[in-house]
């Protein structure tokens, strides 16, 4: 870390705010270290929103956490993700977004609202509410996202969208919110954007139980693990695995694509590293193949 300009740390579990504690503890130490070192020091949190109250949003805060990314599933969120309990958890995670928007405008931070969209997904009434309560908090955002099938069970039961409509509908969803003026993630395509975490070669995955590892869709895969932690001798890695996951050649239809500068070919070495794909061919493509083929 002491070499490292910038650090980035993002948490995510399971849920990341049943371990308040850890969080603040190691956000402790790692600005403390920023303070020695001069690294440029950011953080940001998957969360469901569920113990999210404002109380803990301005301890995280303080620990530099600054953005937040929480899926609500709309008006079905009570049936798609109910609490351990069996009970709802929409009104919970809303009540803890809005005391969160009601902090003064010093507080510099970012909330992305993610929809997950399935196919036949078209009440734009969820949108309107969002708008109602978050519309005038520059804070805030939503990112529509159409759901893909990154193995297990539960997916195989989703009404997932084929690959000729997920660019259609996901387009439907996103006019709509530009329509009545709800800001959205993914109006701008940057560059190097489509380029996973797992590609970046200082991009790991730290496990509670001391593995290193790349990709968080592929976790406990062998060929995933590219490092440990180590009591004493702090992070031990395997630099020839961690270069499979960082390194891939431009392919010939790669010079002529639109979207070249956001991919470098390397936007997921999963299908290649995991999956068993063949390094002759474009990333893109191959995962948009994949992807057809799960959802027919």
């Amino acid at each position: 870390m002491a070499t490292s300009k910038n650090v980035h740390i993002s948490w995510f579990g399971g849920e990341p705010t049943l371990c308040t504690s850890i969080i603040l503890e190691m956000s402790s130490f790692i600005q403390k270290l920023q303070k020695r070192y001069k690294f440029k020091y950011d953080a940001n949190m998957t969360t469901n929103g569920y113990l999210l109250d404002c109380e803990s949003f301005q301890q995280y805060y303080k620990a530099g956490i600054n953005a937040y990314q929480i899926t609500l599933d709309g008006w079905n969120h009570d049936v798609t993700r109910p609490h351990v309990s069996g009970n709802g958890t929409l009104k919970t995670i809303l009540e803890n977004l809005k005391s969160v928007s009601s902090l003064p405008e010093e507080y510099q931070f970012h909330v992305t609202i993610r929809h997950n969209i399935l196919d036949g997904d078209q009440d734009f009434s969820w949108y309107d509410f969002l708008y109602d309560q978050f519309g005038t908090d520059a804070r805030f955002s939503v990112a529509v996202v159409p759901v893909n099938d990154w193995g297990g069970e539960t997916v195989k039961k989703l009404n997932i969208l084929k690959r000729n409509k997920k660019q259609v509908l996901q387009t439907v969803h996103e006019e709509y919110l530009d329509k009545i003026g709800m800001r959205r993630e993914g109006k701008v395509k940057l560059p190097f954007s489509d380029i996973c975490y797992a590609s970046c070669p200082r991009g790991f995955i730290f496990r509670a139980d001391g593995k290193v590892e790349k990709c968080s869709i592929a976790l406990n895969h062998p060929k995933n693990q590219v490092g440990v932690i180590h009591a004493e001798n702090g992070v031990i890695l395997d630099e020839s695995a961690c270069k499979l996951w960082c390194t891939s050649d431009l392919k010939t239809e790669c010079l002529t694509c639109n979207d070249v500068l956001s991919c470098l070919n390397i936007c997921c070495r999963k299908v290649i590293i995991v999956d068993g794909r063949t390094e002759s061919v474009c990333l893109c493509k191959t995962l948009t193949d994949k992807r057809e083929r799960v959802s027919e």
